[in-house]
């Protein structure tokens, strides 16, 4: 991506140390490092991820282990919201890494994904300038940020590895548009999109299309046919082992579906979805970085090449715009964020050469106050995120602890993940991610009490561990609330965790459970014993 195939005058003189993406990681160590202190501080010297949906994908990646797919021995359920993220879990389970497989996956992506783009930055000249190392360095800490590289990764989810892709196959975009062939690492990371995140196929197809337009159409051929070939065998397993196409938390937590389900609306969801993503700061972020992008390749509409780069991004911008959604930590939104940013610092590049100093100064600020603004959710989530860890430390890591130490026999839960990880006894999905039965009673509308008393009869709970709320029609007549855990949670979505005790427990070994485990929850918890 070196326009003029010579080191920068900041990289060769400066030294090595003083490159903004040398820069850069030294300050995203330093924050990682930092946030991490933090988590282990809150949870009492334990790693907790700061969301239970990690712990689903360790315990799919177990049960990959043992021959099966899911989160019970014996019984197939798609609870991963990834095709490629519990197989990679199971390559660091089978090394006994427990969290901390994830943890260095995380890690390495987002690290990787910092030092790619300020490298590439650099090549492309943006901080030539020997004035620009402020610049550069400020740029660089913004990065840190634009890709969530600090928060992200304590997520323990694969949007890590989704923000390198996007980034890593952009890159191999702008590479082409300046005449260098795309390398084996920008095949490895397009082909990866869609296995990450199924909504990686939308820049995934982008990009091939792109590539092929570049003049790349072997690569791009390629590209497609791997991707394809992923797809199809990852359909064809799922239908072999009586499964859906899709995962059920896409199916289940599928933005457009709520949005049909529950608005009284006759607006399409896509249009409804749409309309979201203009009223929400997420989307108006977005929506602001789009618009600057588009505003370049206005400014560089004669270069062929560069116009089929910008189309490549606006096309994955829009297809978010339409299909995608945000929040949850800011992990669903943060790949097509770090894509747009990365776009516009390589517009910056591009059309530096043609601007005179003042024009020049006046981009950079333009810049810093851009990325600034798309950077500011993830500051905030970089803060939140050792808060959210000891939340799930307080809760779910507390009803982990009963079910495994102290009841040892099969549960039902609500919201699943640490729960499960780990459990030899069975646990009971109630909310249908990790139980195809429940999932499909949902999907059709005929789940309540009778259904969820019939269940927990079949597999044998003896006790359940549910949100109340989560529940509107209720709990089965037979159930017998027993407890009631009370966190002082900050980000879950709910702080109480009833405990129901079914007829197939036996009372007086629930109540000795109960009372052994109350004896060592955080002081910060609050276990209230109901019922004998």
């Amino acid at each position: 991506m070196d326009r003029s195939g010579q080191q920068s005058s900041v990289t060769s003189g400066a030294g090595r140390w003083t490159r903004p993406s040398t820069v850069a990681v030294l300050l995203w160590s330093a924050l990682f490092a930092a946030e991490l202190a933090a988590i282990v501080a809150l949870c009492d010297f334990r790693l907790v991820f700061a969301l239970d949906d990690a712990y689903i994908h360790l315990a799919v990646a177990d049960q990959i282990l043992s021959g099966g797919y899911g989160v019970n021995a014996g019984e197939f359920s798609s609870p991963s919201s990834s095709i490629i993220w519990p197989y990679v879990l199971a390559l660091t389970e089978a090394m006994h890494l427990g969290p901390v497989g994830p943890l260095l996956f995380n890690a390495a992506a987002a690290c990787a994904t910092v030092f790619a783009l300020l490298r590439a930055l650099e090549a492309n000249g943006l901080f030539d300038d020997a004035n620009d190392r402020p610049f550069g360095y400020l740029i660089a800490l913004l990065l840190v940020f634009n890709v969530s590289a600090v928060a992200l990764p304590m997520t323990g989810m694969e949007h890590s590895a989704h923000v390198w892709a996007s980034v890593v196959t952009f890159l191999g975009l702008a590479a082409a548009a300046r005449g260098s062939a795309p390398t084996r690492l920008h095949f490895i990371a397009l082909v990866l999109l869609p296995l990450i995140r199924f909504e990686g196929i939308a820049f995934a197809c982008a990009a091939i299309a792109g590539f092929a337009l570049l003049g790349h159409r072997r690569f791009a051929g390629g590209a497609a046919l791997v991707v394809i070939v992923s797809l199809s065998g990852y359909f064809a397993l799922m239908a072999s082992r009586g499964l859906p196409l899709l995962p059920s938390s896409v199916l289940l937590k599928g933005y457009l579906a709520n949005l049909d389900s529950e608005s009284t609306s006759n607006l399409p969801a896509v249009v409804k979805n749409m309309l979201r993503s203009i009223a929400t700061s997420y989307g108006l972020r977005l929506i602001m970085l789009g618009l600057a992008l588009a505003g370049c390749a206005s400014w560089l509409r004669a270069d062929r090449k560069a116009l089929i780069v910008y189309l490549t991004v606006l096309a994955a911008i829009g297809a978010h715009l339409v299909f995608g959604q945000y929040g949850w930590f800011n992990r669903y939104e943060v790949y097509i964020m770090a894509l747009a940013a990365a776009a516009l610092l390589w517009s910056a590049a591009q059309v530096r050469p043609r601007l005179p100093a003042l024009q020049w100064s006046f981009t950079k600020i333009a810049l810093v106050l851009g990325l600034g603004i798309s950077a500011m959710p993830y500051v905030t989530t970089a803060l939140v995120t050792p808060i959210g860890a000891s939340d799930i430390y307080e809760q779910q890591y507390q009803l982990a602890r009963f079910a495994k130490s102290f009841y040892r026999h099969a549960v039902a839960v609500n919201d699943l993940g640490l729960v499960a990880y780990r459990n030899p006894n069975y646990t009971l999905d109630l909310w249908g991610l990790g139980s195809e039965q429940v999932r499909k009673a949902r999907t059709a509308g005929q789940y309540g009490p009778a259904e969820m008393a019939a269940l927990a009869s079949d597999r044998g709970v003896g006790l359940v561990m549910i949100f109340d709320a989560w529940f509107p029609k209720g709990v089965p007549s037979t159930w017998t609330k027993v407890a009631v855990l009370r966190t002082t949670t900050v980000t879950l979505s709910q702080r109480d965790v009833a405990f129901y005790r079914t007829p197939l427990a036996d009372a007086a070994e629930v109540t000795s459970a109960l009372a052994a485990f109350k004896a060592t929850i955080p002081p910060r918890d609050r276990l209230d014993i109901i019922a004998p």
